[in-house]
């Protein structure tokens, strides 16, 4: 896996990279193993991480390139047992799992409509936006589990601070998702008021994260999704400022990659579908 991450994220230019090599060699392994569910629930803490980031990177790069992920959407709800990639909730009341579970129905739903097992259908595209309604942070701690404040730690407001980054972080990553949904789902343009209106709280809920905030870090995949939807010369300006700043703190190769896409995506005048959009981007990366 670490050879996976280092071609996706360090080495995805370079002619040497051989990402799509790596990943069928891991998918080869978990299945020698017993499959990804038995694998999960024996993993030791590290190996469970490096599972989690790799479920969301293959869940990722099958949003962009119009495929279903190799993963069931219930793999979502063995991972969030254990250790993850994400900025957690200190008091367990959301995660990023229930929206990559959500994409990954999503995904499945557009390959069943594609090869027309299902047909598309309005009320499966309510159950998904209601499910992917953006959540908001309780105001306070203190509201939120009855203590008075005399009751509350020290760390209290380092807690609040965590479950506040948290839940934005969810949110992003909704927003995003109801892009991946109204966009390659439902097929609407780019300039629609839905899809206008998720791509710029998307971003409003990027830019409002600290710079201190970990969670910062986790950000590049809507930031992509989000970013190739905007039309406004300043918000571009925005995203790319933005992009530089994630850039560097992780000196990710594949974070130039994503702005190499925003560039050619802005330069054309023309209305694209969603898989047109993302075809810019190199093969061999992976975006998180």
């Amino acid at each position: 896996m670490l050879l996976y991450f280092d071609d996706g994220y360090m080495s995805c230019i370079l002619n040497s990279a051989s990402t799509s090599s790596h990943y069928s060699g891991i998918l080869a392994i978990l299945e020698r193993l017993g499959g990804v569910d038995a694998v999960i629930q024996t993993a030791a803490e590290p190996l469970h991480m490096l599972i989690s980031e790799f479920a969301t990177t293959d869940l990722t790069t099958s949003m962009i390139q119009g495929r279903p992920p190799c993963f069931a959407p219930e793999v979502w709800d063995l991972l969030v047992r254990g250790p993850v990639w994400w900025g957690r909730d200190p008091l367990g009341r959301c995660s990023l799992a229930s929206v990559f579970r959500e994409i990954a129905s999503m995904s499945q739903y557009l390959q069943a409509t594609a090869e027309m097992t299902e047909e598309l259908s309005m009320e499966r595209i309510h159950k998904f936006e209601a499910a992917l309604r953006p959540v908001y942070a309780p105001p306070s701690l203190e509201e939120s589990d009855g203590r008075s404040p005399s009751e509350l730690s020290e760390s209290s407001s380092v807690i609040e601070a965590e479950a506040t980054h948290a839940f934005t972080l969810v949110r992003i990553f909704q927003h995003a998702a109801l892009l991946y949904l109204y966009r390659a789902i439902c097929g609407l343009p780019t300039l629609h008021p839905l899809v206008q209106q998720h791509a710029k709280s998307c971003l409003a809920c990027i830019f409002e994260i600290p710079k201190e905030a970990k969670v910062r870090n986790c950000i590049i995949f809507p930031l992509f999704v989000a970013g190739a939807h905007v039309k406004c010369p300043e918000e571009q300006r925005s995203v790319l400022g933005m992009a530089d700043v994630v850039y560097d703190g992780m000196r990710f190769a594949s974070i130039e990659a994503v702005k190499s896409v925003f560039k050619a995506v802005w330069s054309s005048n023309s209305d694209t579908s969603w898989l047109e959009m993302f075809r810019y981007l190199s093969p061999n990366a992976l975006v998180l």
